[in-house]
């Protein structure tokens, strides 16, 4: 393992571009889960784990905002959570727009720009439970779009960039093909029919939001996923290959088709030809906390196979975010790229520190072939919640208590001014 101030083969130098490092979180880490949420029945009765007021963000905002900015972090990725916002249909809650407006003023103040994301996971009870959320054509076409034109009229101004949906790929697996997440389904149809749904809701928020003045986001969960063999039968491996490269094609494929010719292309379901959706988006946003090894009979593992598992079961591979740089560099889709989410959960924090310094390597080796890459986001500033570990173990280079990790000093290495990581 490297120390804290880096290792050998590492230096820092000045570049005459570097991207904006900030960091990342969701509503449910930094606040906890919203009462009249989808998840909140999961968590009285114990199949998520508790998350009182996640990292305590809502108790002195300001303060964490102001500790990343002196970290040199100028980007917060951040979710409005619509549980919270409109609690019951029709009926929004003042509380909780009061909040982001003055969290959204904070950032502006300490000089911290914000990408909202308009869903990554947890809905309102009354909509996705009492009206099928997206995977019902008036939630999809009505409902959605009307939560979307609410928010950003109510918040526009103060938003530097809009995310429409975080992580499509995950969310359908986790609640419709794994069930580790509401509704908790285990359906190969369910969960195809709801990863179409959620490219579509962020095709329908991408119409609305591209009016204003702040930028679209979409985002792409890569994740690199290799074959992987238990024995050395040719046909198991040319079978987990072509399952490897299913899962591919879900996950990256699908995205690159609809932002190059504006087709929704899902393997198993018919194609959706979208006007304005090919060139739609601002930027090419994607996120990256690990890679897997997929095998025939319907396992996986972690991916270098000796890699080790972090507490929430990723395996996190620097240089598979360097492949996926590359890969999206090679489409020539002629948009800038955004890293919208990486990091750890772990509590050794020299592992950490090991993992920031990696990426920062990778990222600045990519700016160096020419990729145009503007923003890096870690998970996470302050240690929040997570559905696999909940606040049991640390998620980032700050305490619950506010206390900086080592890892803290690092990431304020990295992202101040325009000196970067070069190898």
């Amino acid at each position: 393992m490297t120390d804290a101030a880096g290792s050998p083969e590492t230096q820092i130098l000045t570049a005459s571009f570097a991207p904006i490092w900030g960091a990342a979180a969701t509503a449910t880490s930094t606040l906890g889960i919203a009462a009249r949420s989808t998840w909140a029945p999961w968590e009285t009765n114990g199949r998520l784990p508790g998350s009182a007021d996640g990292s305590g963000f809502g108790v002195d905002f300001r303060a964490d905002l102001e500790q990343m900015a002196e970290l040199g972090l100028r980007a917060f990725r951040w979710t409005f959570d619509w549980a919270r916002l409109e609690p019951f249909e029709g009926r929004w809650d003042s509380g909780a727009i009061d909040l982001i407006s003055e969290v959204l003023r904070a950032a502006r103040h300490a000089g911290v720009e914000v990408w909202a994301v308009l869903h990554d996971g947890s809905l309102p009870g009354w909509f996705a439970d009492d009206q099928n959320g997206l995977d019902d054509e008036i939630g999809l076409r009505r409902v959605w779009p009307r939560y979307v034109d609410r928010v950003a009229e109510t918040f526009g101004d103060l938003v530097s960039a809009w995310v429409p949906v975080l992580d499509p790929f995950e969310i359908a697996r986790h609640g419709r093909l794994e069930g580790t997440r509401p509704p908790g389904m285990r359906s190969d149809k369910d969960f195809l029919d709801h990863l179409l749904a959620l490219h579509l809701a962020s095709y329908e928020a991408l119409r609305l939001l591209r009016s204003g003045g702040a930028p679209v986001v979409c985002c792409i969960d890569a994740e690199p996923t290799v074959a992987g063999v238990h024995s050395r039968e040719p046909d198991e491996r040319i079978a987990a290959m072509e399952r490897a490269n299913r899962i591919d094609r879900m996950r990256f494929g699908t995205w690159i088709r609809a932002l190059r010719d504006g087709v929704i292309s899902i393997p198993g379901l018919a194609e959706r030809e979208l006007d304005g959706l090919a060139g739609g988006y601002d930027h090419i946003g994607f996120t990256q906390r690990g890679a897997r090894s997929v095998f025939v009979d319907g396992t996986d593992g972690p991916y270098p196979t000796d890699a080790v598992t972090a507490a929430d079961g990723r395996t996190p591979w620097a240089e598979g975010l360097g492949i996926t740089l590359r890969r999206l560099a090679d489409e020539e889709l002629h948009r800038p790229l955004a890293l919208l989410g990486t990091g750890l959960t772990a509590n050794e924090d020299q592992w950490r520190i090991e993992m920031m310094q990696s990426t920062a390597v990778e990222v600045a080796r990519a700016v160096d072939d020419g990729v145009n890459i503007t923003h890096v986001f870690w998970e996470t500033a302050v240690d929040g919640w997570t559905p696999e570990c909940g606040l049991e173990v640390p998620t980032g280079f700050i305490d619950r208590d506010r206390n900086p990790r080592p890892s803290a000093s690092v990431i304020r290495d990295i992202a101040g001014g325009s000196a970067r990581l070069k190898p």
